[in-house]
């Protein structure tokens, strides 16, 4: 195995023994935390002078981590993490830091159910925990006045473990197998995929992964990596068939001509007008990135994005009416020409 994937398995293991003994009330014998680590991680064997190794690690880096004797002589000897001595030392955090983490979790509501979301949830407690009644007072008085919008949030609490066996799949280079339906497709298929990433857009969990059945040689990593919604996802199977990173895989770079999560491999320039009367709001709906607006004389918008998505651009196009007109490309005209007469045709 390659050192960086060694360091990695180690690294997922110590967390994982933290992870058990902050969530333990009552402590563990190290047969129980290593049983445990075994379990969630998927382990095949493990030793419990590793788990002891691991508890050393953290106690040299300040977690009060004690071991205790009990009159149970199946648990003799627990571990257990001091939770008088755990907590946050005060730090000096003010209502602007608190006001401004408060609307972040707000809007990071669609990782309920996720290890994400517990993670963030630990956080805002332990935040709260080092801030005096005083500040968290007047912070609950500040809150009245920020109000969060934005879509509907997606709970993913039914697909924690899916979500979990993907990460997994990441942090340890592992192709995995998931049942996929695609939009607009009537059954879900088997797909195999090497996973890199997750993004959140939109309410909605979404996972990068390189398409296995692609000949890696002969395509671009752009024609490579799909986009996976997982609300679309019925089962997720770990595999132990390993796989290297695409180097050259940026997901920043992946998403650098779309406006959203959507992407394929053919974008094109696009040069659009709008009319005077809707020239502000037609710059807000389009909003790309790359996008480029020219003022005209008669008070309308020009607007030219040198790489875009006709999926994504004429939806847009068309919730704007008779006050936008594709100029280019002339396949879009045609669609949108085709869309119109089949409109004027339902509603004569």
């Amino acid at each position: 195995m390659a050192p960086s994937m060694q360091r990695g398995k180690q690294t997922a293991r110590q967390f994982k023994v933290l992870e058990l003994l902050e969530n333990s009330r009552y402590g563990l014998t190290l047969r129980e935390i290593r049983d445990d680590v075994v379990d969630q991680l998927g382990l095949t064997s493990l030793h419990e002078k590793t788990i002891r190794r691991d508890i050393t690690h953290w106690c040299h880096l300040g977690y009060p981590i004690e071991q205790h004797e009990t009159a149970n002589p199946d648990r003799s000897k627990i571990w257990q993490l001091d939770r008088s001595r755990r907590k946050v030392p005060r730090l000096p955090i003010g209502v602007v830091e608190l006001l401004a983490f408060s609307a972040a979790r707000e809007l990071l509501y669609p990782l309920a159910g996720t290890p994400y979301w517990d993670g963030i949830q630990r956080l805002w407690e332990r935040m709260r925990e080092s801030t005096s009644p005083e500040i968290l007072e007047h912070l609950d008085r500040q809150r009245t006045g920020l109000i969060v919008r934005g879509p509907a949030p997606r709970n993913y609490t039914s697909q924690e473990g899916m979500l979990s066996t993907l990460n997994r799949a990441i942090f340890e280079h592992r192709q995995v197998e998931i049942r996929y339906k695609g939009f607009g497709q009537s059954r879900f298929r088997l797909r195999t995929v090497a996973p890199h990433a997750v993004c959140l857009f939109d309410a909605h969990i979404y996972v990068l992964a390189a398409d296995t059945s692609i000949n890696v040689k002969k395509m671009p990593p752009e024609s490579i990596m799909k986009t996976f919604k997982l609300d679309r996802i019925s089962s997720v199977r770990l595999l132990d068939h390993r796989f290297i990173p695409m180097k050259d895989f940026d997901p920043e770079a992946h998403f650098d001509n779309s406006i959203g999560i959507f992407r394929n491999a053919k974008p094109k320039k696009f040069r659009i007008q709008i009319s005077a009367e809707k020239a502000e709001l037609g710059a807000e709906i389009l909003q790309h990135p790359k996008q480029q607006l020219s003022k005209q004389k008669d008070g309308s918008l020009l607007i030219e994005i040198p790489a875009a998505y006709e999926e994504e651009i004429l939806p847009r196009v068309l919730s704007l009416g008779k006050h936008a007109e594709v100029l280019i490309p002339k396949s879009c005209r045609n669609k949108l020409a085709a869309i119109a007469r089949q409109l004027a045709k339902r509603y004569a």
